[in-house]
C-alpha cells in the first residue's frame, strides 16, 4: 500500500513538470487589449459553408531569411491561440525569398471573429513580420473556400 502511494506521488510530480514544460508562453505577459487596427474584409460571405483558407505571401530579403521562420513560429502560436484550425509556413523552393503563411479557419464566421480577437501584442507581432517584407506592395492576402463534399 505504501508503494502505491509513493508511485502515485512521484507520477504526479513528473506529470506536473511535463505539463509545465509543455505550457505555451509561461511567464510572459501579453498585452491582450483589443485592437481594431485590421479592418474586416469587405467581401460577400461564401454561398456555401466550408472552411476558409487564408494565404499571406511575403517577399523576404534572402539575407534575413534565416530569422524569419523563428518569428513565424511566434505568429503560429498567436494565431492558434486566437482559434485557427491549422497553420503552416510554406517556403518556395524556386524562389527562396518567397514565403507563404497558410491559415485555416473553421468557417467564414470564425474568420471574421478573429478580427475581433486581435490584441495589441498581435499588432506588434504583425509589425515585426512587416519589417522582413521587402516587396513594393504589402504582402498579398488571398482567401479560399475549402469545398465540402
Amino acid at each position: 500500500m505504501h508503494a502505491s502511494i509513493a508511485i502515485a506521488a512521484v507520477s504526479s510530480i513528473v506529470l506536473m513538470l511535463l505539463a509545465q514544460k509543455r505550457t505555451l508562453d509561461r511567464g510572459t505577459e501579453e498585452d491582450m487589449t483589443p485592437s481594431h487596427v485590421l479592418k474586416v474584409p469587405d467581401l460577400q460571405p461564401p454561398a456555401r459553408p466550408g472552411r476558409i483558407q487564408l494565404r499571406i505571401e511575403y517577399q523576404i530579403d534572402p539575407e534575413r531569411a534565416g530569422e524569419f521562420p523563428a518569428l513565424m513560429q511566434e505568429s503560429r502560436r498567436s494565431r492558434l491561440r486566437r482559434g485557427v484550425l491549422d497553420w503552416q509556413l510554406l517556403h518556395n523552393l524556386h524562389d527562396p525569398s518567397r514565403y507563404v503563411e497558410q491559415i485555416t479557419d473553421a468557417s467564414w464566421t470564425e474568420h471574421l471573429r478573429r478580427f475581433d480577437r486581435i490584441s495589441a501584442a498581435d499588432v506588434q507581432l504583425r509589425d515585426k513580420r512587416m519589417t522582413f517584407h521587402v516587396g513594393d506592395e504589402p504582402p498579398r492576402v488571398t482567401r479560399y473556400l475549402v469545398e465540402q463534399d
